[in-house]
């Protein structure tokens, strides 16, 4: 009976560790997809002239992480009569709890908004290239976070059950 204990909490402050190595490496996919749906973004608006429901609608489709929601949700905020900006920031405020996303990345995000639909093509198109610019910056810190904590994370979980087990047994 005891080892069935001991073997439970080790499984679950494994996992606990695992949990929050996981993030680290979301936060650096999410980071990447954001970059490639800003220069798919920044495509459509200075070479397609496509309209920005249309343009968010076709990014949505092609992400695979929760970055495709924020698109989708700030597509649907377009089409009932919101602004650009209010339809960016009603999707950040939606998505952003589903996202490994950190307030700094929400900045950058923000920001982007402020500027998104104001001006004519060729604004947006530097708005744009600044926001993927604080995104790579982002990434690469993201990156090195990653391969700094997610070992440490993992081996700290499964440690912390062994601490946990000796201790009580």
């Amino acid at each position: 009976m005891k080892l069935i204990g001991a073997s439970l909490i080790i499984i679950g402050s494994g996992a606990i560790g695992f949990v929050v190595a996981k993030q680290f490496v979301l936060r650096v996919k999410e980071l990447q997809e954001l970059q490639t749906a800003l220069q798919m973004l920044e495509t459509e608006i200075s070479y397609g002239l496509t309209p920005l429901p249309q343009a968010f609608a076709k990014i949505s489709k092609s992400l695979s992480t929760s970055v495709a929601g924020l698109f989708l949700v700030a597509q649907e905020e377009l089409e009932t009569g919101s602004t650009a900006q209010q339809a960016w920031q009603q999707a950040i405020k939606k998505i952003f709890s589903e996202t490994a996303l950190l307030e700094s990345d929400k900045d950058v995000l923000v920001s982007l908004g402020h500027n998104l639909g104001q001006s004519a093509s060729q604004d947006q198109q530097k708005h744009l290239s600044l926001a993927q610019h604080k995104l790579t910056n982002l990434h690469q810190q993201a990156v090195e976070e990653k391969e700094q904590k997610v070992k440490l994370w993992r081996y700290l979980g499964v440690l912390l059950g062994l601490f946990i087990v000796i201790l009580i047994f």
